[in-house]
């Protein structure tokens, strides 16, 4: 546990445990308790493996109450994850979840690679793309004028020139 080795301290309390149930059971749990926590956190924030870190905090918390820090990670995680479950598949849910992500842990990230501020920019641009194939327009340059808010996107600003005409009473560009 001092070495910050939370695999080799599982093991090893888990091995404990197994010779011995009743040998310091409440000093095992606590110590097990930790290795969970910190290992899920550190599969949460440093290694992009949002489930096994979900996966070590609900084991931890069989353990004892979580503290505020990780509790919040796993509300914003399981959040991150139902957000990406939408991905292309509902637009307006992706932004919905990811609104609220964005900018508490933006840099909040899974095995993709992108991140929750990224995933929420791009969720605009896909919702932008859907309001305007619905024809509604000036919904569609809120959408797009916001994520090119996050950073700039050619495409996007394309899109974005397309609806503020339409939105305005012009006619579709060719």
């Amino acid at each position: 546990l001092a070495n910050t080795e939370w695999d080799t301290a599982i093991e090893t309390l888990l091995q404990l445990r197994k010779q011995d149930p009743t040998y310091r059971a409440v000093d095992i749990d606590g110590m097990l308790f930790m290795a969970l926590r910190n290992r899920g956190m550190d599969k949460i924030a440093k290694q992009a493996d949002l489930e096994g870190g979900l996966y070590d905090l609900a084991l931890a918390a069989r353990f004892g109450p979580m503290d505020n820090e990780a509790q919040g990670y796993m509300n914003w995680t399981s959040l991150y994850l139902t957000g990406a479950s939408f991905w292309d598949l509902d637009w307006r849910q992706v932004v919905f979840y990811f609104e609220q992500i964005a900018p508490q842990l933006p840099y909040l990230t899974d095995g993709s690679g992108l991140t929750a501020i990224e995933r929420y920019r791009l969720g605009l641009i896909g919702l932008g793309d859907t309001l305007m194939r619905e024809g509604d327009y000036c919904t569609a340059v809120e959408r797009y004028t916001l994520a090119l808010s996050y950073g700039a996107d050619s495409e996007a600003e394309q899109a974005l020139t397309e609806a503020t005409n339409l939105c305005s009473g012009g006619e579709e560009e060719a």
